[in-house]
This record gives structure tokens, C-alpha cells and sequence, in this order.
């Protein structure tokens, strides 16, 4: 009997791993952390960059400064520019579940996907109309 409250334990421990369970908050606030200042770069180069280039990535690089050092971080993960009202939108996500959205208008991060218990698709879910302002 006491074998088989250790499997159970064990198996209760077991299935609640970084991976299925969640983020380790840590790591996910430093990213968060950093995809706010890459949020407000992009944001800062779509505003008032005089290349009006629609290619996020290009945007990406122009804000970054062709520096993928600072981008390194996000190695693993795909980070998404969303252009909204000329206003910019990152979303860092992970096999295509939103995990953060930052709208580079704000100086905090926005939105933790990360702590919902509702995984959600690597969509757009910030209105920067109502988040930014004008």
C-alpha cells in the first residue's frame, strides 16, 4: 500500500513539468522585460523612421539596429510584429500559443498570456486604440 502512494506521488510530480504545466515565471517576466523594449524600439522606428517599408522584419532589424544580439533571447520562439493604427504589436509565442503581447505605445508590458489557463492561438488581441494614446 505505501508503494502505492509513492507511484501516485510520484505520478502527480511528474506530470506537472515546466513544460506541461506552464512557464517558469522568471524566465517568462525576463522576456516579457525585454520584448517591452524591443516592443517600444519598433514601435518608436514605424513612427518616425523614414523607411516605410511593410515588411516586419525589415522593421524589426531597422529598430534593432541590424543587432540580433538583442534579439537573441527570443532563440526558440517566434516573435511576431503586428501593425495596428500606426501603432506596433509583438507577440512572442512559442508552437503558435500567444505568450506575451506587448504594444510598444506603453512602458509596461501589456498581456501575460502565459499565466492563462486558456491557451490561445499567436493572434493580435490588443486594440491600440484603446491602449495607446494618441
Amino acid at each position: 500500500m505505501k508503494y502505492l502512494a509513492l507511484i501516485i506521488i510520484a505520478i502527480l510530480t511528474l506530470g506537472c513539468t515546466k513544460t506541461t504545466c506552464g512557464n517558469n515565471p522568471e524566465d517568462m517576466f525576463n522576456l516579457a522585460s525585454k520584448l517591452k523594449d524591443i516592443a517600444a524600439a519598433v514601435d518608436g522606428t514605424l513612427k518616425f523612421s523614414e523607411n516605410t517599408d511593410d515588411d516586419p522584419q525589415a522593421l524589426l532589424m531597422a529598430a534593432i539596429n541590424n543587432d540580433i544580439s538583442r534579439i537573441a533571447l527570443f532563440e526558440g520562439y517566434q516573435l511576431k510584429i503586428e501593425t495596428q493604427a500606426n501603432h506596433a504589436v509583438l507577440l512572442l509565442c512559442k508552437d503558435d500559443v500567444i505568450l506575451i503581447e506587448d504594444a510598444g505605445c506603453t512602458a509596461r508590458s501589456d498581456i501575460q498570456h502565459w499565466q492563462s489557463p486558456k491557451k490561445q492561438t499567436c493572434k493580435l488581441t490588443i486594440n491600440t486604440t484603446e491602449v495607446c494614446r494618441p
